[in-house]
């Protein structure tokens, strides 16, 4: 009995680059790798083994129409961000400003809206009846301190989105990688346990 030819897998000819690093999914993480392997392969000391005679060629995958998409904003520290950008202005990424000031606040529940545990409605319904001697404004109870943990002076306040944007034009800036967004990857091509190539 012949299969019908509708049943039969149909192979799908693919198109191939020829790369020597491929990364999949551009997130902040990875603008801060790309951008310390591009300016380590800036000195064009080494070669390409796909494209021999050409620079290392560095291709990332991002499967979101674009690098901003569908990210929120942030308060952070920047560490990392500081690492990869060391002489970085604030003002030169769009809806990033740095932390000059910062509190610690606990917010009531004036509504009832939020599924809070029988413990922390009891807390908000003492802290309400004791509005004229703690300082409550706004609904919210400031509190003295900011744990070390949680304090973010001299961070950064950004829009991941547009921090993803400016970081990934900052790469292609170099020439070095190239950020291909609407990219979805859904696994590496193997031959056995060997990387297609």
């Amino acid at each position: 009995m012949e299969a019908c030819p509708e049943a039969q897998a149909e192979i799908i000819e693919r198109e191939s680059v020829a790369v020597d690093i491929a990364c999949v999914g551009f997130g902040p993480a990875m603008g801060g790798f790309l951008t310390t392997l591009a300016r380590a392969l800036a000195d064009g000391s080494l070669q390409s083994s796909a494209a021999p005679g050409l620079p290392p060629q560095v291709i990332c995958y991002e499967r979101a129409d674009d690098l901003g998409v569908g990210v929120s904003g942030v308060v952070t520290r920047a560490r990392g961000i500081r690492a990869s950008f060391p002489d970085l202005d604030p003002a030169q990424i769009p809806m990033a400003a740095r932390v000059t000031s910062e509190k610690m606040l606990y917010l009531l529940d004036p509504l009832g809206a939020s599924r809070r545990s029988v413990a922390l409605r009891s807390a908000d319904a003492v802290m309400r009846a004791l509005r004229f001697a703690l300082p409550i404004k706004d609904h919210a109870l400031e509190l003295p301190y900011v744990p070390d943990f949680l304090q973010k002076h001299d961070g950064f306040v950004l829009s991941v989105g547009q921090f993803n944007q400016w970081v990934g034009s900052q790469i292609a800036a170099s020439g070095m990688v190239q950020i291909w967004p609407g990219m979805p990857v859904a696994q590496a091509h193997r031959y056995g346990t060997e990387l297609a190539e």
